[in-house]
């Protein structure tokens, strides 16, 4: 699954949150950590403490059980701030890339800052496809099926959150699937976006996930009224600091989306039909 298909991301898709106007938050001074010339994440991890977290959000298990045993970790760290963290089969080939930055977050109109875990690219692909003559349809920006270990992966980046005293993640996913894959754990912060979304899933209750995805981003899906829908992504966060979490998504923050999801109903268009 190519989660994010580019890490330029639209300057206008967002009202929360410029992106282009992140201040990457020094790592060694806010959190503590200290240089070394040995690469580790965030500059604090070494790659066996990665490892241990990735055993204990059960990632690279997951790898490993989808057919690579041999897995093995790679990590990447460009500067301070931008770090790759790789699984790579034993040939070299990349299963699973994260490449995660640490940014001061704040909300639209308030002054205070959060340091935060950007997922600015996500990757994951399964290479026992790479080849085949099976045609498996394919979610937006894919060349290869995904590995199915998206819970695996957001719980490990919850957990690098954690250990590294960041207030949680975000990410700013491009498509419908991506955001429908990240709702276990994350929430758009526009109380609308969120109701929108929560209102789709509901209108096409029992639609595969790929499918909807297809017939939402080519423009196949409308609102009941006739007018077309155009998916707008936004910001999702998953707060590991629970002052966050409560200044985030407060009371009416869910009686806002419960509002917008019971308001609006979509349906496909009058040319579109489910195969």
């Amino acid at each position: 699954m190519n989660v994010f298909s580019s890490t330029d991301k639209k300057k206008e898709s967002t009202e929360w949150l410029n992106l282009d106007e992140l201040s990457l938050v020094d790592v060694s001074r806010e959190l503590n950590t200290s240089l070394n010339m040995e690469p580790r994440l965030f500059n604090r991890f070494r790659q066996q403490e990665v490892e241990e977290l990735l055993l204990e959000s059960g990632l690279l298990k997951a790898v490993q059980s989808r057919g690579f045993p041999d897995s093995v970790l790679s990590i990447e760290v460009l500067n301070d701030f931008d770090n790759r963290v790789y699984i790579k089969t034993k040939n070299n080939k990349i299963l699973v890339h994260m490449r995660l930055k640490v940014s001061q977050f704040h909300l639209k109109g308030d002054d205070e800052e959060f340091p935060m875990v950007y997922i600015d690219w996500l990757l994951t692909q399964n290479l026992n496809f790479a080849g085949s003559k099976l045609k498996k349809e394919l979610y937006f920006g894919q060349e290869y099926p995904g590995l199915n270990v998206l819970n695996e992966i957001t719980d490990f980046i919850r957990l690098l959150s954690q250990r590294l005293g960041t207030s949680g993640a975000f990410n700013v996913p491009e498509y419908f699937h991506d955001a429908a894959l990240f709702s276990r754990k994350f929430r758009f912060i526009d109380p609308e976006k969120e109701g929108t979304f929560r209102a789709l899933i509901r209108s096409f209750k029992g639609t595969n996930l790929r499918q909807l995805s297809s017939l939402i981003h080519k423009n196949k899906v409308c609102f009941e009224s006739g007018e077309p829908y155009e998916w707008k992504y936004g910001e999702m966060i998953s707060c590991t600091d629970i002052y966050l979490e409560k200044k985030v998504f407060q009371d009416s923050y869910f009686k806002k989306v419960e509002e917008i999801k019971q308001k609006l109903k979509f349906t496909l268009n009058s040319k579109t039909k489910f195969k």
